[in-house]
């Protein structure tokens, strides 16, 4: 035989109508069968007859609670037990008029326990021919009376199955609704640890790109310039000076700090150690200077001064100086690097370059550091252009785009200015952009 899936009750909420209403059921279930057993008591005579029905309404009873339950709607327990209310309720109709007591319950529950509605109208339609065939044992088959029973049969087979599947499309519609609201609540989850899962990996992706614009590149300094002094240290006479020793100990001290201050930073999110003073000018040039300590020559070429940047922009340009300086000191073997920053044309333009070995840029894909750079101008608009070839040095131009200030009105006038004559220059006035050059 097979079995329908029936109703899912784990759709329903623990405080649902249906579920609430269970216990109301078990209520009117008891107090239908406790009606049954006074109508015995008050209609039947004691004997046989009696004896049968207490013992089918007390098996009955007794039956009810293991195998009517909503936990069980897709086992076999809920079909034994309509099977089980059937026979009971037409070995009352036998019996005695009383069986009828029970039909305001026993449809109701064929239906619940059925598992379907084909089930339901297969178990309704027995029950109405159980009970008709009672009726007829009891009160004769004459023409009258069969065409009574068979009247009072249809109609109510008609209304239960009308009642029944109007509440299966009812319990259908919820059971639909249920499943669509899991469905919004898994995709809601799966959503949300989605975006958790990407602002973990950006954040995994700016600890990288932090990590390798500072503190990888503060290490790659110690260790140069220790083993820079470990070179002069074995060339060195007892009756030299340990002036150059001493100098790259304070230099490896001095990075090593700086490395700390940028991981504590780091840790704590905030911006550049160089930038907490908001001074971008004064960051590239300790940062220019700082790449010259392994004796290699460093020109830095500065404006005066910047226009307003923010401080997104502040951050990526000085990451960007900071990463073309250390790609410099490892892949180039340059003896001179410049360091230019220009505003022009509404950009601001830092190119570093140096006169190294030089490589063919088509076949070399870059590394890291490259994209970290590229990643890092993408997020404020900006772009980065590298020119190299082998042996005529790399050229490093990063380009940033700047606020456009909003055009002063005019001042109405009723006559053109004429042109002014020559004078001293005005208070604030930019000079000449400095050169600074470290050997």
């Amino acid at each position: 035989m097979t079995v329908e899936p029936a109703r899912n009750p784990t759709l329903l909420p623990d405080n649902s109508v249906w579920l609430r209403g269970m216990r109301w059921w078990h209520v009117g279930f008891y107090t239908a069968l406790a009606s049954v057993v006074l109508v015995v008591l008050l209609s039947v005579e004691g004997g046989p007859v009696r004896a049968a029905m207490f013992i089918a309404i007390a098996v009955l009873a007794g039956a009810y609670p293991f195998l009517a339950r909503l936990e069980y709607l897709e086992t076999w327990r809920p079909r034994v037990y309509v099977v089980l209310l059937i026979a009971t309720v037409g070995l009352l109709a036998f019996l005695s008029g009383s069986g009828a007591v029970l039909l305001f319950i026993a449809f109701p529950q064929v239906w619940m326990f059925s598992g379907s509605p084909r089930g339901g109208l297969i178990a309704t339609a027995v029950l109405c021919i159980v009970v008709a065939l009672g009726q007829l044992r009891l009160f004769g088959t004459d023409p009258q009376n069969l065409q009574s029973v068979a009247l009072q049969a249809l109609i109510s087979f008609l209304a239960s199955s009308m009642l029944g599947l109007w509440i299966y499309k009812i319990i259908d519609q919820s059971e639909d609704r249920g499943q669509l609201i899991a469905q919004l609540e898994a995709a809601r989850a799966e959503l949300a640890y989605a975006h958790q899962e990407q602002g973990a990996m950006a954040e995994r992706e700016r600890m990288s790109r932090e990590i390798h614009d500072t503190l990888a590149q503060g290490f790659t300094s110690i260790i140069m310039l220790s083993e820079a002094g470990q070179a002069r240290l074995r060339q060195r006479t007892p009756e030299a000076p340990a002036t150059d020793l001493e100098t790259d100990l304070a230099a490896i001290g001095a990075t090593a700090r700086e490395n700390l201050q940028e991981a504590r930073a780091l840790i704590a999110s905030a911006g550049p150690t160089q930038l907490q003073g908001g001074d971008l000018l004064g960051a590239l040039r300790r940062v220019g200077e700082a790449s010259a300590q392994d004796g290699r020559g460093v020109r830095i070429t500065l404006p005066d001064s910047l226009p307003p940047l923010e401080s997104a922009q502040q951050i990526a340009v000085l990451r960007c100086a900071q990463e073309a300086l250390s790609n410099v000191r490892r892949h180039s073997g340059a003896d001179v690097v410049e360091l230019v920053v220009q505003s022009s044309g509404g950009d601001l333009v830092l190119t570093v370059s140096d006169n190294g070995a030089g490589f063919a840029v088509a076949d070399s894909p870059g590394g890291y550091g490259l994209h970290s750079m590229r990643a890092r101008l993408a997020e404020i608009a900006g772009s980065l252009e590298l020119r190299s070839a082998p042996g005529q040095g790399t050229s490093l131009t990063m380009t940033v785009p700047l606020a456009k200030p909003a055009p002063e009105p005019e001042a109405p006038g009723p006559e053109a200015p004429g042109p002014e004559a020559p004078g001293p220059e005005a208070p604030g006035q930019k000079t000449p952009a400095q050169e600074v050059q470290t050997q």
